[in-house]
């Protein structure tokens, strides 16, 4: 039976299957750019689906795009982009019943070595053109083939009001709390204190962060079930989960800080599955256990949005991995894949932290310092800015 529930759950992913007819006019949200060793990149992104023609030219060096059906807002902030990058700066012009052209003037010419890809955002509700200038200074650009020749876009009034640019939102979720401790080491250290102590220092750092909207499942001694966890970072239209962690292994011998992203298909190892086992009984210590009363559509909603999500999940483990090699020692230094309950989001990248063994004596020791607790929390907060920094197409 088709109950509202149901009804109004399925109506939120309409956006998935509707061609693209079924949406109005479009606008330009925003566009953001980034620069390292190996590309410029500039993302903008609309606020539904779009459809677009690329053009490049040599003289002046410049690419546009025409997105169809499109238009600016009334007032936009013009991105400044970094002297030494490919891009020098972005104009636009639109005339009567024409499309929206998006012009990127810039400092050379790239010939072939540029890629532009349409890239739907997660939840699959907006669009966004990626393009990539390959950066390589020292070679000289290839003969351009052919090019389209077309009239230079006309005159732009440029807008100068400044808006304000949407903020990358992060829910921290310290594991545990309240009735469930998590692991206790032999001096008697909580995990659950351990773990606040540092999201608390982490939220600190991200909130002194212009960039980032912060929040935390917790900040007090509570206990909160998985499945709440996730649905509070959705509450804030977060992209992007992080749980904090330092649970116990089997082995004393083991320590050191891992990192875990949701496997669809298995754990990574036996490790992993034990402490993805683990951790999802703690909705037994409150008295409730996971149940899932629409097992088929959870499982449809799952597949058609976890795939997209699973690439932002790589890339943010793979920038945490990274900046917590840089502080001390790894348990292990790949990402770690298994099915912890509070990876389950379907349309926000979400990753695992687990910042040593407080079933070892040396992690005990460093996790009840305050010192290394906010040394951590550095580390995460360099970490996310890194996944952001190199991923600047998920806002």
């Amino acid at each position: 039976m088709l109950t509202r529930r149901k009804f109004l759950r399925i109506l939120a992913f309409l956006p998935w299957v509707l061609p693209a007819t079924a949406w109005a006019s479009r606008r330009l949200l925003d566009v953001r750019h980034s620069l390292d060793s190996t590309r410029h990149r500039v993302v903008f992104e609309f606020n539904g689906k779009i459809r677009f023609k690329p053009v490049i030219l040599e003289n002046p060096p410049r690419f546009y795009v025409d997105v169809i059906g499109a238009k600016m807002p009334r007032s936009f902030a013009r991105p400044i982009f970094p002297s030494d990058g490919i891009v020098r700066d972005l104009r636009w012009h639109q005339g009567k019943n024409r499309p929206l052209r998006l012009v990127l003037d810039l400092n050379r010419y790239p010939g072939d070595r540029y890629k532009v890809v349409e890239w739907l955002t997660p939840d699959g509700t907006r669009d966004r053109i990626v393009v990539d200038f390959l950066v390589d200074p020292t070679a000289r650009p290839p003969q351009p083939a052919p090019r389209t020749s077309t009239a230079p876009p006309q005159q732009i009034n440029w807008q100068h009001e400044q808006i304000r640019r949407k903020r990358r939102v992060v829910m921290i979720d310290p594991g545990h709390g309240g009735k469930d401790p998590g692991a206790v080491g032999r001096k008697g250290t909580r995990e659950k204190d351990v773990v606040l102590g540092i999201s608390r220092y982490l939220y600190g750092m991200l909130k002194a962060d212009p960039a980032i909207t912060p929040h935390l499942t917790r900040n007090r001694d509570v206990y909160l079930r998985l499945h709440h966890r996730t649905r509070l970072a959705r509450s804030k239209d977060a992209n992007y989960f992080v749980s904090v962690h330092a649970d116990a292994a089997r082995r004393r011998s083991a320590r050191g800080a891992s990192v875990y992203m949701l496997s669809t298909k298995g754990a990574s190892s036996t490790e992993a599955r034990w402490l993805a086992n683990r951790e999802n009984a703690a909705d037994l210590v409150g008295g409730f256990k996971l149940t899932d009363k629409e097992p088929v559509l959870q499982n449809v909603l799952l597949q058609m949005s976890q795939d997209s999500v699973h690439e932002y999940s790589v890339h943010a483990s793979r920038s945490m991995v990274s900046s917590l090699k840089r502080i001390g020692r790894m348990h292990n230094s790949r990402i770690n894949r298994a099915g912890f309950a509070v990876l389950k989001s379907p349309d926000i990248p979400s990753i695992l932290v687990e910042t040593g063994f407080i079933s070892n004596a040396t992690d005990e020791k460093l996790l009840r310092s305050t010192a290394h607790q906010k040394k951590i929390a550095q580390a995460l907060y360099k970490g996310i800015r890194d996944y952001y920094r190199q991923n600047p197409e998920y806002s």
